[in-house]
């Protein structure tokens, strides 16, 4: 971080990811909590990732093609900020659907551009990529330790003790907003034109088989996220104390940034990306009983694999497999396989499986699924060779 343009990215990480830590965890129980059944539940969390489907590669492609990225960034961080504390002034499940699918064209594709922005500020300047996405890490985590704070102490609570997650993420998203100005300009292509013949590289056999691999087990892993706070509440863990518990998994996180890109170096970017699917299936099934807190925290520290090695190893492999003018729709279109594609399907999927199963049945359902995942990508995942490992 001795570079100050990289610092400038490391607070920037920061700011973008802080909202998303109030966000994310909290979400789906203040969903709940106004009365929706499991079944609108599955539907509302594979809303949002099936509009990451359309979002990203159109808006990375625009990012692109407007020549500096970072102006893409700043409308989305906006509109994103604007439109997500109207999710309090509805009650109604059409009036949320509808509300979801409109912050959801925004939510994600601010996280792909700016992936494509860092990845060229780290190739100009042979530095580690995952030393500069922590600072995300400790974006997400900040909010979950002061929530300790503000929220009330006990489960079960109303949906209104859950406010304070809506006003802090408008208000972030806005502050990061005004934060890119400080970013260095990120130019796609020159002349405005999209390079079509370019696009082939998301066709090529590695790339094909690195996304489905990757689609199965974020689909997976959509069980964990739509439901771990849920699962929270349920074993008794008080609304203050919930955010602890994924602070841990941040933690974990945050400790293996430091320490993957030796890791990449050593096994090579496919036996991370498949070392990454086994944590995937490991947590999931972890979950598949009611855990002692101890035994939750412990669990929780896999997010080293299932988020660091899964997120540092498929961001860069993609970077590579995409011509640099493209970058940004690189990214966006990968996001929108995985985190579009994959988590809208695993989503819906969890909301039925958890009406017919139980949490407890969801989860052991969902970890065979990664299981597959993992061996699949051991079989036809290809290390890429178009670049040397950093």
């Amino acid at each position: 971080m001795g570079n100050p343009v990289t610092r400038r990215f490391g607070v920037f990480y920061l700011l973008l990811f802080l909202p998303i830590g109030m966000q994310a965890p909290y979400l789906f129980l203040f969903f709940q909590r106004q009365g929706f059944t499991d079944s609108q539940l599955g539907t509302l969390a594979a809303v949002m990732p099936i509009m990451n489907v359309v979002s990203p590669p159109v808006l990375g492609a625009m990012a692109d093609r407007l020549g500096d990225r970072r102006r893409m960034v700043v409308v989305l961080l906006v509109a994103s900020g604007l439109v997500f504390p109207w999710l309090l002034m509805v009650k109604s499940f059409a009036a949320t659907l509808g509300l979801v699918i409109v912050f959801s064209a925004f939510a994600l594709a601010p996280m792909a551009i700016t992936d494509a922005m860092a990845m060229e500020h780290v190739e100009r300047e042979k530095g580690d990529f995952g030393r500069l996405r922590l600072w995300g890490s400790v974006g997400f985590a900040l909010p979950l330790l002061a929530f300790g704070l503000l929220l009330k102490k006990g489960a079960g609570e109303s949906a209104a003790s859950l406010y304070p997650m809506f006003i802090g993420y408008a208000a972030f998203r806005l502050i990061s907003a005004a934060w890119v100005s400080a970013l260095p300009a990120s130019r796609g292509t020159s002349d405005g034109r999209f390079d079509w013949q370019a696009t082939r590289a998301f066709a090529r056999p590695r790339f094909v088989a690195l996304a489905a691999c990757a689609m199965v087990a974020v689909g997976a892993m959509s069980a964990y996220y739509v439901y771990f706070t849920i699962y929270l509440d349920q074993v008794g863990i008080a609304d203050n104390l919930k955010g602890y518990f994924w602070a841990v998994g941040v933690a974990a996180e945050t400790g293996m940034m430091l320490v993957i890109g030796r890791l990449i170096r050593r096994i090579g970017l496919k036996w991370t990306f498949v070392l990454s699917l086994g944590g995937c299936a490991l947590r999931l099934f972890a979950f598949s009983f009611p855990l002692s807190p101890a035994e939750i925290a412990a669990a929780q520290c896999l997010h080293a694999l299932t988020f660091t090695a899964f997120t540092v190893s498929s961001i860069t492999f993609v970077n590579r497999l995409t011509p640099p003018h493209l970058r940004a729709s690189g990214q966006s279109v990968w996001a929108a396989l995985t985190h579009g594609m994959g988590a809208a399907t695993g989503s819906k999927l969890a909301g039925m499986t958890a009406g017919t199963h139980g949490l407890l049945g969801m989860y052991r359902i969902f970890a065979i699924v990664a299981s597959v995942a993992m061996v699949a990508a051991a079989a036809l995942v290809r290390e890429p060779k178009d670049k040397e490992l950093p």
